[in-house]
């Protein structure tokens, strides 16, 4: 059995006419890191007061460590939170502020003192245990909000865009902190971002969520390889994938895939392999397609160049040397293997 089953989860506002949450259905196994993403309003806040029983779902049910917890009191739960805001008390020292759901259930003081060593030593917080949030740094503050609630020891981790507030340096490392810590207690983690790149690096599997309806449920690769549709293809991949029609393909592919003539085509931008750069577009092989730079970016290892191409602009990710390259003619060809096709 499942250790999370979410079952045709609905949620129905009565001054709104459409559903925050349609039939929502989820199973989760012990220790799994899933990450729901999607744009604002697509339902994962939502989602979260349910399961934290803030709300109650208009239909469904949800069984969390085969316990039925659908209208059980939040305090009843078992979850605990990571929240965006760090929601520490401003008058409490670290040490107090994780300690301190603890001394509300009456654990023993010599088993939160115990608690409270390890965690802070795990999470690099040992030296700050009796200075106050307004002298921490955001990192540190995440930090301490991430220990208070691994202490609790919790049936399920509930993690609401906790990276957002964060510069991209410490993004990066109390992501990987998170990571670590969830292997490390082989906990079980619902992460909700709206970020794709937060999605893709921690989950194990992504969940995609639109208009409160899930558009697709996979690993990352699956989501990013093989989007089930227009939406996860668009949203999921830095740069946006390449979409044009399909006449714009050359005569060769349009006889291979002609069953999706009807269809638009779609490649992510990794796989529009350049051929050779050219100030005279006549010295294209016949089986290059040609474009023009119109935009350089460099990142260090690799740039992003925006081809015009029959009427088109393409994003093309390529490690050569793009210097001087404004303006020139650029030969390609697609990778075939790769080329998607999404409906109108």
């Amino acid at each position: 059995m499942s250790y999370l089953s979410i079952q045709n989860v609905s949620k129905i506002y009565p001054r709104k006419k459409t559903k925050a949450l349609q039939d929502f259905s989820l199973t989760v196994e012990k220790g799994e890191f899933i990450t729901i993403v999607g744009p604002s309003g697509s339902g994962k806040s939502t989602l979260l007061n349910i399961l934290t029983g803030f709300e109650e779902p208009t239909t469904g049910s949800i069984i969390l460590a085969e316990q039925d917890i659908t209208k059980s009191a939040p305090k009843d739960r078992d979850m605990a939170l990571v929240f965006q805001e760090y929601a520490l008390f401003p008058h409490m020292t670290v040490a107090e502020n994780i300690t301190f759901g603890m001394k509300i259930r009456k654990t023993a003081k010599k088993k939160r003192q115990e608690k409270l060593d390890w965690v802070t030593s795990e999470l690099g917080l040992t030296e700050v245990v009796n200075v106050l949030p307004k002298n921490l740094s955001g990192g540190q503050r995440q930090r301490v909000s991430l220990a208070r609630a691994i202490v609790r020891n919790p049936k399920l981790f509930l993690m609401d865009e906790p990276l957002s507030n964060l510069d991209a340096k410490l993004r990066d490392q109390v992501g990987d902190l998170i990571l670590t810590t969830h292997k490390k207690l082989q906990a079980t983690t619902l992460f909700v971002t709206h970020s794709q790149e937060e999605a893709m690096s921690l989950a194990d599997r992504i969940i995609v969520l639109k208009d409160g309806v899930i558009q697709q449920i996979g690993t990352p690769h699956e989501i990013y390889e093989k989007p089930k549709n227009r939406f996860v293809a668009e949203f999921i991949g830095r740069p946006t994938i390449n979409l044009f029609s399909f006449d714009k393909l050359p005569s060769y592919l349009q006889q291979r895939f002609s069953r999706e003539s009807e269809k638009l085509a779609a490649i992510r931008s990794e796989y529009i392999l350049i051929r050779e750069f050219s100030h005279k577009e006549s010295q294209a092989s016949v089986d290059f397609e040609t474009g023009v730079v119109t935009e350089i970016r460099y990142y260090g290892g690799s740039s992003i160049l925006q081809l015009a191409w029959q009427g088109v602009t393409l994003a093309v990710k390529t490690t050569q040397d793009t210097r001087n390259l404004m303006g020139q003619c650029v030969h390609f060809t697609f990778d075939t293997t790769q080329l998607l096709f999404f409906e109108l």
